[in-house]
């Protein structure tokens, strides 16, 4: 078929069944989101404020994609403190740069 030789996925690609990362978890993703196939978490690990991988409490970051430990989050949040900070230091950097005039203090 045209459009099909540049795909990545291979040949029998459709016989793999990709599973959540969370231990114990037995959710099918072939039908779920992109979103969720491509990161192998399902919406509801996505989701939970913990959940065991690899036998550690962990949380799926929004921000990076990925499982990280519970302690690197702030209370329910589902971003890191880390990428909170990525994020609040461009935020302050971009009103700084809107204000060049003014002081804080």
């Amino acid at each position: 078929m045209d459009g099909d030789d540049n795909d990545q996925s291979g040949t029998g690609s459709n016989n793999i069944i990709v599973c959540c990362q969370s231990d114990n978890c037995t959710a099918d993703l072939t039908d779920a989101k992109r979103y969720h196939r491509r990161h192998k978490v399902c919406e509801f690990h996505a989701k939970a404020p913990v959940v065991i991988v690899h036998g550690y409490r962990q949380r799926f970051c929004q921000q990076c994609s990925r499982f990280h430990e519970v302690m690197e989050f702030d209370d329910t949040k589902r971003s890191c403190r880390r990428r909170l900070a990525d994020h609040n230091e461009r935020r302050r950097k971009s009103s700084f740069d809107a204000q060049p005039g003014e002081t804080s203090g």
